[in-house]
């Protein structure tokens, strides 16, 4: 192997991972806009724009309660049963790590006391919950939940649900984003043996 391929490759550590863009559609849930304090979608609805819902009803959050990020959020339980919402996601880099991001509260009007949600992309899923306990409406209590994974296909299907039963009282959902994992510097180590490396190859040369 020459000096310039151990140089190369080494170089390529510090390199942050260059996945092509993953874009969530409406992952802000801000359309439609919506009117009142809420409006209630039921499964086969297309008006949450970019989003199948399935399973039971879901509100979307105009102005009843704080929403997280923009204008609206969801509540993944409307008239009570567990809903689905779900999409496909396209521009992944197969075998590229990646991590979903979604802001997640509960319903604070009713119970239960602790949310549950589960959520998913392609054949990775994790389950989350909430304690909406001394939360209002006006201060909801927003937490950011993560889930990591590896890309498997250029497109994924994304899907969250509840896993409540009985209650018309909610998971809440926001600010769904999905990044690049971030990437692992190379030590100062590494840098010096490139520098050592690079120094040899000069040496070399002038020999």
């Amino acid at each position: 192997m020459s000096i310039r391929t151990i140089v190369a490759a080494l170089a390529m550590t510090t390199i942050a991972s260059t996945a092509g863009a993953v874009a969530v559609v409406n992952g802000g849930f801000e359309d439609p806009s919506g009117s009142g304090s809420f409006n209630t979608y039921s499964a086969g609805s297309t008006a949450l724009t970019g989003w199948t819902i399935s399973g039971a009803s879901i509100d979307h959050i105009t102005n009843y309660w704080q929403n997280s990020e923009g204008q609206r959020s969801i509540d993944m339980q409307g008239n009570g049963g567990n809903a689905t919402i779900s999409q496909s996601v396209s521009g992944f880099s197969v075998g590229q790590s990646y991590t979903l991001m979604f802001d997640m509260a509960g319903n604070p009007a009713g119970n239960p006391a602790v949310k549950k949600l589960i959520a998913s992309i392609g054949g990775t899923s994790g389950s989350y919950t909430f304690d909406k306990t001394g939360k209002t409406l006006s201060d909801m209590g927003w937490e950011t939940m993560t889930l990591s994974f590896v890309a498997g296909a250029t497109t994924l299907s994304l899907a969250f649900s509840a896993d409540n039963s009985g209650t018309s009282f909610g998971p809440a959902l926001d600010n769904v984003r999905i990044v690049d994992a971030p990437a692992v510097p190379l030590p100062a180590a590494g840098f010096l043996l490139i520098g050592a490396i690079g120094g040899l190859g000069l040496m070399r040369r002038k020999g």
